[in-house]
């Protein structure tokens, strides 16, 4: 015997799948056998009856699938575990007796090339990947170097490495984890029936799950609490001051508050910029020209710097009561003025954060701006948010956190998803309805027609039990507080605790969509 006979695994083609004893056999074409000389092997009659078809190209329907077709291979696998080959696809062919062909053989399905294609694969692809030929050109549906999905939404779709699976043929499949059970139908978006289009999990795909958690999770209820939450809003005006000549040196004093200067103080409107918020304005921040809207200003000539402080301070007063009045100039009304910031004008900010060899400008400037105040606000920059209100401003707002303890007793979950929930009793009927009668049309699988046409409409919404309790609790404070106009009058339409009665009607209105969940049915 050569070694050649003594080969026990060799490939095939699926011819046929169409077992009629229902033993999920298939019936094949081998790939390194003549596959004619094989039928010419078989008698051309047997018991009488003419076993071959006219043109010799293969058996007559009758003797297909009988003892003497040898092109018909049971499965490897048991029976309980039905996984069949379609036409065309790869299998794999074994002869427990190489001496022996033909008297006993099996077949298992053979290696896909992609879970991409596990609809349906390419016979030739099949076969190339077996013998690693096409390895380099499979798609990689994860990046070797770190071992993530390219495409992100491709994952979840097929079972990972730690999962047990069992996968059908397009979008469903059962996975199995350590403490977990999911069954899913609906899982991608697309059936995997090609390597050349894409897969991405299906966000509303029905589901049933069973877990076992090893740690208990106990809802303890609502806790309220204080939260400080900081006001924030857009800066409506702006002051800036600003010194023309900041390196005067004249008094003899050589004193600050007695040199003399020139100075402006201007009121610009500012447009609505997240940059130009009462959170995000600062002293140094950056505005330009562009973004400046000027609504007046003042400018003074002979100044001493004592009286320049004066000045600033009596504008940002000014500004705050909603009127200036500066002697030499016209009397301005100001309206929507906060919130309000004042600081020095760029040009001169500089001198108070760098020397720079300009020490005089430096120690000029810093003074003055050190006198610059309005209420609590020292040191020449700050917040007006509303009238005498100074710096930011916060809100109480209360906060209802759901608050959790945890214990190492186990619990067990049963989750069931999809667009509409079914659950249905043989036994049960609506008295208004037909009942839904579940025989033998439905033993493998109910259709959607079925469902649709006989099921939905003699089924009833299931009930949400936290609305009705609210719905309930409405109706029976109005009934408690409410009161009569006069004896035998309806009902005065707002009862005594607030409840209304418009309210309780147009509630019960809703009822069929808020109360009731009409994609949860019962029978």
């Amino acid at each position: 015997m050569n070694s050649y006979n003594k080969k026990i695994m060799w490939s095939a083609r699926v011819s046929d799948n169409e077992d009629p004893l229902m033993l999920n056999r298939v019936r094949v074409s081998f790939d390194t056998e003549n596959n004619q000389t094989i039928l010419d092997g078989i008698p051309d009659t047997y018991n009488n009856k003419s076993t071959k078809t006219d043109d010799g190209k293969d058996l007559k329907p009758e003797f297909k699938w009988t003892k003497i077709d040898p092109f018909c291979f049971l499965p490897l696998i048991p029976l309980f575990i039905k996984i069949t080959p379609k036409i065309n696809e790869s299998v794999n062919l074994f002869y427990p007796n190489p001496d022996y062909k033909y008297a006993e053989q099996y077949y298992i399905l053979g290696t896909f090339s992609s879970p991409l294609t596990s609809y349906r694969d390419n016979y030739k692809a099949q076969r190339l990947f077996a013998t690693k030929g096409n390895i380099v050109d499979a798609k990689l549906l994860k990046n070797p170097t770190n071992n993530e999905y390219y495409k992100p939404k491709t994952k979840g779709v097929f079972p990972e490495p730690e999962d047990t699976g069992l996968m059908g043929r397009g979008t469903c499949d059962i996975i199995i984890r350590d403490s977990d059970v999911l069954l899913r139908a609906g899982k991608s978006t697309t059936t995997p029936n090609s390597s050349n289009k894409q897969i991405d999990y299906k966000e509303t795909r029905a589901f049933t799950q069973l877990s076992d958690f090893s740690q208990r999770i106990n809802d303890l209820g609502t806790k309220e609490s204080n939260n400080l939450l900081q006001d924030v809003a857009f800066v409506k005006n702006l002051i800036e001051w600003n010194i023309l000549n900041p390196e005067n040196n004249s008094a003899p004093n050589g004193k600050w508050e007695d040199n003399i200067f020139s100075v402006t103080i201007s009121l610009y409107r500012l447009p609505e910029k997240r940059e130009y918020t009462t959170k995000e304005l600062k002293e140094e921040t950056p505005i330009p020209q562009s973004d400046k809207s000027l609504v007046t200003y003042v400018t003074l000539n002979g100044q001493k710097g004592s009286d320049v402080v004066i000045l600033i301070n009596k504008f940002i007063k000014q500004c705050n009561d909603g009127q200036l009045n500066i002697p030499g100039y016209p009397i301005v009304n100001i309206s929507n003025q906060f919130p309000l910031v004042f600081r020095a004008a760029p040009e001169i900010y500089k001198y108070i954060t760098i020397t720079d060899g300009s020490v005089t400008q430096h120690k000029n400037i810093t003074g003055i701006n050190s006198k610059i105040n309005f209420k609590t606000i020292k040191n020449g920059f700050g917040l007006i948010f509303f009238k005498d209100k100074t710096g930011p401003q916060v809100t109480v707002k209360k906060i209802e956190e759901q608050e959790y303890s945890y214990d190492n007793k186990s619990t067990t979950y049963n989750v069931s998803g999809g667009d509409k929930l079914l659950l249905l009793s043989h036994e049960s009927k609506i008295p208004s309805k037909e009942k839904v009668t579940l025989d033998g049309t439905t033993m493998m699988g109910i259709s959607q027609d079925y469902l649709v046409k006989n099921v939905l409409p003699n089924t009833d919404p299931m009930v949400r039990g936290d609305e009705l309790i609210k719905f309930m609790n409405l109706v029976i404070k109005f009934l408690v507080s409410h009161v009569h106009p006069f004896p035998g009058l309806p009902p005065v339409p707002t009862a005594t605790d607030g409840t209304q009665s418009a309210v309780i009607l147009q509630q019960l209105q809703n009822a069929s969509e808020t109360i009731l969940n009409q994609n949860i049915r019962i029978n």
